[in-house]
């Protein structure tokens, strides 16, 4: 029981809070009429006496010094009295936030127009108590205008001001009437706070931002517009996909002006899915994709080597598209690109050029006895797609051998080109009887990168050196022992 009392005593004094809370409001402005009414009072008590010294004064029956004072006490009395009415229809004014609409200009700036309205709705009934005090305002005063109202847009996770200029001021808005305040967006978001000054007073809404619906398009942007890539691989953009549109509808997705040796295809980045299309649901305005291109393994007349291939990703209609007709092997002039409605990025693709080594050699396996040499060649091949240049062979020798290599520099390789390169391989003259390995290395330079070719292993198998002396003794008893053999026989085959 001890342990619920706090949790008993904290419900009954919230309860009491939102109970006495109308109440308090309640009383305030119940003393705010009582003032008014006092203020009303002391005027009207000041205003007569004014009058009354004015006539006094007009038959010289007061001094000046006594007229001044009592008209300078009645216009104090006036300018308390104003002020307390101002005040009260301060406190039932206010700026609503109508509405902020995002857009974006021909040149692809973002923007938000955020629309003010100035109004007392539901506050009228209150104010019409003190009509009949209204009569000492001056037109100006009558027209309920909110005067200097500033304006900023402010981020929501780290309230930084995002808008420029960073604060607008509004001179004054009529009740009931509304004023525009413009921003450029500095950073691109979805959702932002904005942040109401006016009238000794701060107000800060956060708002989920609309979008311009009067041109029903999809605009399109890439942080990776500019992309390198090697022949026979390939190059990713990075899309971003805002809809700026109040409709659900399905819209297509187009590259025009890439060449046809180059492919193309649109990548959801969330599911790996291939797209020819796209549509936005119920709530989501931004969808990210990936544009995937597909280079071919040769260059030709549509790609060359280090010039950039400009082509465009397009989001459009099933309208447009159908306008557009058969697009395929098509190339769009500038003109053409600019006439057509819809979401579009310029991107760049720069083709780069591979260097490859290729060794060949008719054979990697020679037998030699003792004391020989091995002599071979090769063929050095540039079978990349960009020129070789400084083409450097060397070996990687066991040790005590000797390596001799003409040419051992190639100057440089066009693409396809080869090179015979003749190999000497000498062993020590106490070389031991066995295999050994020679590995054959390559390296160059393509476009101020290194290039390294798979290395080649030569093997070689060593013997032992035959005497000659030997040898032919052996004939001679191998000859011997046959003949002697052949003359036993005869002899045992005459007896």
């Amino acid at each position: 029981m001890k342990n619920r009392l706090p949790f008993i005593l904290t419900i009954i004094i919230g309860v009491l809070i939102l109970w006495i809370a109308p109440l308090i409001g309640q009383e305030d402005q119940a003393s705010l009429i009582l003032d008014l009414k006092r203020a009303r009072a002391a005027y009207e008590i000041a205003k007569q006496t004014f009058e009354n010294d004015q006539m006094l004064f007009e038959n010289k029956a007061i001094s000046e010094n006594q007229y001044n004072q009592s008209r300078n006490e009645f216009l104090a009395r006036e300018v308390d009295y104003q002020k307390l009415i101002l005040r009260v229809m301060a406190q039932q004014s206010y700026i609503i936030v109508e509405k902020a609409v995002k857009y974006q200009t021909a040149s692809g700036q973002r923007h938000v127009k955020v629309t003010l309205r100035s109004t007392m709705e539901g506050n009228q009934e209150y104010l019409s108590q003190f009509e009949e005090h209204f009569d000492i305002f001056t037109p100006e005063m009558r027209s309920n205008k909110i005067y200097n109202v500033f304006v900023s847009l402010i981020n929501i996770e780290d309230k930084t001001i995002i808008g420029s200029p960073y604060e607008i001021r509004v001179p004054s808005i009529d009740l009931g009437q509304t004023a525009v305040a413009d921003f450029e967006l500095l950073r691109d978001v979805e959702s932002l706070q904005i942040s109401l000054n006016y009238s000794g007073r701060t107000d800060q809404k956060n708002i989920y931002l609309q979008k311009d619906a009067s041109a029903n398009i999809v605009d399109i942007n890439s942080t990776q517009f500019s992309q390198e890539a090697n022949l026979g691989s390939d190059a990713t953009f990075d899309l971003t996909l805002e809809r700026f549109s109040a409709s659900d509808d399905v819209y297509r997705l187009l590259v025009l002006n890439l060449p046809r040796q180059i492919s193309a295809e649109f990548i959801d980045s969330e599911t790996g899915a291939r797209l020819s299309q796209i549509k936005f649901t119920q709530g989501v305005n931004t969808r990210r994709l990936s544009l995937r291109t597909y280079l071919p393994d040769r260059d030709d007349e549509n790609v060359v080597i280090d010039e950039p291939i400009v082509f465009y990703a397009f989001v459009l209609s099933a309208e447009q598209e159908e306008l557009l007709g058969d697009t395929r092997n098509r190339i769009f002039d500038q003109s053409e690109l600019e006439d057509i409605q819809g979401g579009r990025v310029k991107l760049e693709l720069i083709p780069r050029g591979v260097g490859l080594i290729e060794i060949q050699a008719p054979t990697l396996y020679h037998e030699i006895r003792s004391g020989e040499e091995v002599e071979m060649t090769v063929t050095i091949k540039n079978t990349g797609t960009r020129r070789l240049d400084n083409v450097r062979i060397y070996t990687d020798d066991p040790l005590g051998w000797r390596s001799v290599i003409e040419p051992d520099l190639i100057p440089s390789l066009e693409v396809e080109e080869e090179s015979i390169v003749n190999l000497t391989f000498t062993p020590p003259s106490d070389v031991g009887i066995g295999a050994q390995e020679v590995k054959i290395r390559t390296e160059a330079m393509a476009e101020n990168r290194l290039i390294e070719a798979p290395d080649k292993t030569v093997r070689i198998q060593i013997s032992g050196r035959t005497s000659l002396m030997g040898t032919a003794i052996l004939i001679v008893f191998l000859i011997a022992l046959v003949v002697g053999i052949v003359i036993f026989g005869i002899k045992l085959s005459r007896r």
